[in-house]
């Protein structure tokens, strides 16, 4: 696996934060792991909603014209206007 290296600046409240879940509580070994870490769950997350958005999408493929109902502008105008 190829290993890109990465620079970056973090003001005083983000480089707090990444101390102390480094040092402090012991969470992650180094800022790298953290990192890592921060990438894998935010790549986790977009793969979670794909799928979320896929099954929803299947599901009314599947369903057809049935699971969809004609509305009138004035009808989302009054929905929304409740909200």
């Amino acid at each position: 696996m190829e290993r890109r290296h990465l620079n970056i600046i973090l003001d005083d409240d983000l480089a707090t934060h990444l101390d102390r879940r480094v040092q402090g509580d012991g969470a992650f070994r180094s800022a790298d792991d953290y990192v890592g870490e921060l990438i894998r769950r935010d790549m986790a997350e977009d793969s979670e909603a794909a799928q979320f958005l896929d099954n929803l999408l299947s599901e009314a493929l599947v369903d057809g014209d049935q699971s969809f109902r004609s509305v009138s502008a004035a009808d989302v105008l009054r929905r929304n206007a409740k909200s």
